[in-house]
C-alpha cells in the first residue's frame, strides 16, 4: 500500500482513529508530566519527603492507567474493523503486509499525539507547580528540572512504552488468521474459566476475611482480572438463556442475539467502566481518607494536602480517560449495528423501533455495569460497614447515571442524524 493510500485509509477511518489519537495524547500528557515531577523531586526534596512518595505513586498509577486505556481503546476499535481486515486477507494481501500497513497507520497517529502530549506536559506542570506552591504543598523554590538527562529519560520512557503498546496491540490483529479457520479452542476456554474463577474466588475471599484499605484497589484489580477471563463467556451464556426465554418476541430476542454476537466488544466496554469505577472509588474513599487520618495523627499538613492533591488529580485523569473511551465504545457499538439496521429497515422496521432496540441493548449493558460495579466497590463497604465510604455513595450514583445519560444521548444523536439524512434525501 502506497503512502497516499495509507492517508486515505486514515481519513476513511477518522472516526475510529480520532479517539485513539486523543487517548494517546492524554497518556503522553499525564505520564510525561508525572515523570518530570518525580525526577525533579528526587533532587530538590529530601529522601524522606512525603511528596516524593506521592509523586512515585502518581507516576506509577498514571503509567498503569495509560497502558490499560490505550490497549482497551485500540482493542475496541479493532472489533469494528475486523471484517475489513478479513476482506483484505480474502483479496490476497499477505498478513505481514496487512500488519505493516496497520502499524504504519498507528505510527502516524502516535507520533503527533506523542509530541503534542510532551509539549503540553510542560504547560500542565506550570499549572500544577503553581497550585502546589499556592497550597503550601511544595516550597516556593521548587521547579521542574528540564535538564538534558531528564528530558531524554522522559522521552525515552514514553516513546518505548507507547511504541511497545502500539506494536503489541496491532499484532493482535493476527487473530483473524485463526478466528475464521477453526472453532474456538475448548482447552483455551477451559483455561480462561479456571484462571478467571481463581481470581474471582480470591477476590471474594479477600473482601470477606481481610478488612484493609488496600482491598478497594488490589481487591478490585483481582476482580477486574477475573472479569477479563470470564465476562465474555458469561455474557454469551446469559444471552443464550435469555434468547430461548424471549424467542417469541422478535425485537427482544434479536437484540439479545446481537449482543451475543458482540459479546467481545461489550466485555471491553463493561471492563473499562468497572475499572474506572474501582479506581474512582479507591481515590475518593481511600486516598482522601488516608490523608485525613494522617493529619489527625501527626498534624502533617503537607502530607495531608499532598494526598488530597493526589486524590483530586487522579479523579481528573480517570474522568478524562473514561469519558473519551466511554463515548468511543458506545459509538463503536452503534457502528457495529449499522448493517443490521439497514437490513431491518428493508424488512419494514421503523426508525423508532430500531431506536428502541438500541436503547434496550444499552440498558442491558448498563445493568451489567451497575451490578459488577456494585460487587467491585460498594459491596466491600457494606461487608465491613465502612461508614465513610457509604456516605460517599452519592458519587457512585452520579457516575452510574451519567453513564446511562451518555448512552441515551448517543442513541438519540444517532437516531436524529439518520432522521435528518433521510429528510435530506427525500427533499
Amino acid at each position: 500500500m502506497h503512502n497516499s493510500q495509507i492517508f486515505k485509509q486514515l481519513n476513511f477511518y477518522k472516526s475510529y482513529n480520532l479517539p485513539i489519537f486523543i487517548i494517546l495524547f492524554l497518556s503522553s500528557l499525564f505520564t510525561n508530566s508525572s515523570l518530570f515531577l518525580l525526577l525533579s523531586s528526587l533532587k530538590q526534596l529530601d529522601k524522606e519527603s512525603n511528596m516524593t512518595l506521592i509523586f512515585i505513586i502518581l507516576f506509577g498509577l498514571l503509567f498503569l492507567i495509560s497502558i490499560s486505556m490505550i490497549t482497551i481503546i485500540i482493542s475496541i476499535n479493532f472489533n469494528v474493523r475486523e471484517k475489513d481486515l478479513i476482506n483484505r486477507r480474502l483479496i490476497g494481501l499477505a498478513f505481514h503486509k496487512v500488519f505493516k500497513n496497520l502499524l504504519l497507520e498507528q505510527s502516524i497517529i502516535m507520533i503527533p499525539s506523542y509530541i503534542l502530549g510532551f509539549f503540553a506536559s510542560i504547560f500542565l506542570n506550570k499549572l500544577l507547580i503553581a497550585s502546589l506552591i499556592n497550597k503550601s504543598i511544595l516550597a516556593s523554590s521548587f521547579s521542574i528540572n528540564y535538564s538534558f538527562i531528564n528530558i531524554f529519560l522522559v522521552l525515552l520512557v514514553s516513546f518505548i512504552t507507547l511504541s511497545a503498546i502500539m506494536f503489541l496491540s496491532t499484532k493482535k490483529y493476527k487473530r483473524i488468521e485463526n478466528n475464521y479457520k477453526i472453532q474456538k479452542n475448548k482447552k483455551k476456554q477451559f483455561f480462561k474459566i479456571l484462571i478467571g474463577s481463581l481470581f474471582l474466588t480470591s477476590y471474594f475471599l479477600l473482601i470477606i476475611f481481610n478488612n484493609t484499605e488496600v482491598l478497594y484497589l488490589f481487591g478490585g484489580i483481582f476482580f477486574i482480572i477475573g472479569l477479563y477471563f470470564l465476562l465474555e463467556i458469561f455474557i454469551v451464556c446469559i444471552a443464550k438463556v435469555l434468547f430461548k426465554f424471549f424467542i417469541k418476541y422478535f425485537t427482544i430476542s434479536s437484540s439479545i442475539k446481537n449482543m451475543e454476537f458482540n459479546a467481545d466488544l461489550i466485555t471491553k466496554i463493561i471492563l473499562m467502566l468497572v475499572n474506572s469505577m474501582i479506581f474512582l472509588n479507591f481515590s475518593i474513599n481511600v486516598i482522601n481518607k488516608m490523608g485525613i487520618e494522617s493529619y489527625e495523627l501527626n498534624q502533617n499538613a503537607e502530607y495531608l494536602n499532598g494526598l488530597m492533591f493526589l486524590g483530586s488529580y487522579l479523579n481528573i485523569v480517570f474522568i478524562s480517560f473514561t469519558f473519551i473511551i466511554l463515548i468511543n465504545g458506545f459509538l463503536m457499538y452503534l457502528k457495529s449495528l449499522q448493517k443490521e439496521t439497514e437490513t431491518l429497515r428493508k424488512l419494514g422496521f421503523t426508525r423508532s423501533k430500531i431506536f428502541l432496540r438500541n436503547i434496550f441493548q444499552f440498558l442491558i449493558i448498563w445493568i451489567f455495569y451497575v451490578l459488577l460495579s456494585f460487587i467491585g466497590t460498594t459491596l466491600i463497604s457494606i461487608i465491613w460497614k465502612d461508614q465513610s465510604a457509604l456516605l460517599n455513595l452519592k458519587y457512585w450514583y452520579i457516575e452510574i447515571f451519567v453513564v446511562l445519560l451518555i448512552m441515551l444521548f448517543l442513541s438519540l444523536i444517532e437516531w436524529t442524524s439518520k432522521f435528518l439524512k433521510r429528510n435530506e434525501l427525500t427533499s
